[in-house]
């Protein structure tokens, strides 16, 4: 009869859908799970609930102690020095002292007898020796009564150290008084905690046996036939399951879906294929796109502009005659030194340091070319001095300035270059006073610029290729108006690997 009734049960179980399964079950574990949490949590609360007072009256007890320790210091210190940093100190550790004093624990049920009357004299004795801290502090040193005064303030700061520290040991000695009292219930306390955790781990196995029983066979074909096709064999029968349910429904959608994906993967290997010739095809074209930039470069490396060095030549052969040397001397090595930077090295980069030290001696060349006419500045960290940027750089763009922007004006004008770093990008800002451009020009540019720098002068176009093509976050901007100067903004952050 209890077979059959077992059999009988079984079925009404089997014949239910998945959902009122897990209903069912979910609900039995949660009355397992919520008693044996109810249960756990009732016995750590009751021991850690008086443990948390005493750590806390322990840790109030110490940071007062602590406080009065430093307030003794800061006293000390500012007797013998009114400085306003010990004045500071002095007030700041005298407001957390009486802060800390106001949170010792003052209640007479909760404390006991010893430990009240301690805090008491505590706090009696602390209101008259701040009374008279305050008064000696406000006298003059030189007064008669100040040194008898002071060391009163010294005795005392040194009765409430001692009451403080027998404070503190009254706490300890209360704690492991609880401690030793509580110790052999604490000793019984895993063998309950694990029991409760054996009870529900074999209600977890019976609920987890009961639900998974007859669908162990099934989940076990399901990871058969994933690993083939993991292994990209689709070659193994599909799964098997007698009923409509949920389980039903799932294996039929396995079985499709390994067909479908069977398909996809061989369209998949053929776009792969394609993706893979396509992304060799475009690494060949930045690599010649890398070597157009380098050859560039080394063209503008090599081009200085002749008519530039003839007139300056001619300007400082005109100097010499006019004095002995010391200009004309200056002149030649900031143009020795612009050739010797243009013509060293091959290498791409260079630090912050030496490309501002070539505008430099292009700078010194063109002031004493135009006079006061032109005027320049550099606004940069020193930090960033060693960080390395692509060569020749700035120089260029500053060139650029001095052509078409401030030579064109009678009156001259200003050129700043300004440099700064935030959250890992770089911006270097180069900004004219002079003739600027019109707006049709301006567009030009920076449609010249949308289209991966074609149609841009060598200096420009170069620099905007190698911050955009090598350096992750590249951008280089301009904007400028006719009559009111231009602006060129380079920012760029890690070089792409």
């Amino acid at each position: 009869m209890g077979w059959k009734t077992g059999e009988r049960l079984a079925g009404s179980w089997y014949s239910l859908s998945l959902r009122k399964k897990m209903y069912i079950l979910v609900a039995a574990l949660g009355l397992i799970v919520g008693a044996s949490i109810f249960l756990n949590l009732k016995v750590l609360y009751y021991f850690t609930d008086t443990f948390n007072a005493v750590m806390s009256d322990n840790l109030s007890c110490h940071r007062f102690q602590e406080a009065l320790s430093e307030e003794t210091e800061a006293f000390a210190a500012a007797i013998d020095d009114r400085s306003p940093e010990h004045l500071e100190k002095y007030e700041e550790a005298c407001s957390n002292t009486a802060g800390l004093l106001d949170q010792l624990p003052y209640d007479y049920g909760k404390i006991g007898e010893n430990r009240y009357a301690i805090t008491w004299n505590i706090r009696n004795s602390y209101g008259a020796y701040e009374k008279k801290r305050d008064e000696v502090f406000s006298m003059r040193a030189g007064k008669p009564e100040y040194v008898y005064q002071l060391y009163e303030v010294y005795d005392m700061q040194d009765y409430l150290a001692a009451y403080a520290s027998r404070l503190t040991q009254a706490v300890l000695l209360e704690g492991n008084a609880y401690y030793e009292e509580q110790l052999p219930k604490l000793t019984g306390l895993p063998f309950v905690l694990g029991a409760i955790g054996v009870a529900v781990f074999l209600a977890l196995l019976f609920s987890m046996g009961f639900l998974t029983k007859g669908m162990v066979a099934t989940m076990g074909q399901l990871a058969a036939v994933s690993r083939s096709i993991e292994k990209n064999d689709f070659s193994t029968a599909d799964v098997t399951w007698k009923g409509e349910d949920e389980m039903g429904q799932l294996v039929k959608a396995f079985n499709k879906m390994k067909r479908a994906m069977e398909d996809y993967v061989r369209t998949s290997e053929e776009k792969s294929r394609m993706e893979i010739q396509l992304h060799r095809q475009q690494m060949e074209q930045a690599q010649l796109e890398q070597r157009f930039s380098m050859a560039q470069l080394e063209l503008l490396k090599s081009q200085m502009n002749p008519h530039f060095l003839f007139n300056t030549l001619n300007m400082i052969t005109r100097m010499s005659q006019m004095e002995e040397a010391p200009v004309t001397e200056e002149m030649l090595v900031a143009m020795s030194n612009l050739l010797r930077y243009s013509l060293r090295t091959a290498e791409p980069l260079a630090p912050l340091k030496e490309e501002l030290k070539v505008v430099q001696d292009y700078m010194y060349i063109q002031q004493m070319r135009f006079g006061e006419r032109i005027r320049w500045k550099v606004i940069c960290p020193q930090e960033l001095y060693g960080r390395e940027v692509p060569v020749f750089l700035l120089q260029p763009l500053v060139e650029n300035a001095v052509i078409h922007g401030i030579s064109c004006r009678e009156e001259g004008g200003s050129i700043s270059i300004c440099v700064e770093e935030k959250d890992g990008i770089m911006r270097i800002c180069i900004e004219d006073t002079g003739a600027g451009m019109s707006q049709e020009r301006l567009k030009q540019i920076r449609g010249a610029m949308a289209n991966r720098g074609s149609g841009l002068g060598i200096g420009l176009g170069n620099i905007y290729r190698r911050i955009t093509t090598y350096y992750e976050h590249g951008h280089v901007a301009v904007d400028s108006r006719e009559n009111e100067g231009t602006r060129v903004e380079i920012s760029f952050g890690a070089r792409k690997m």
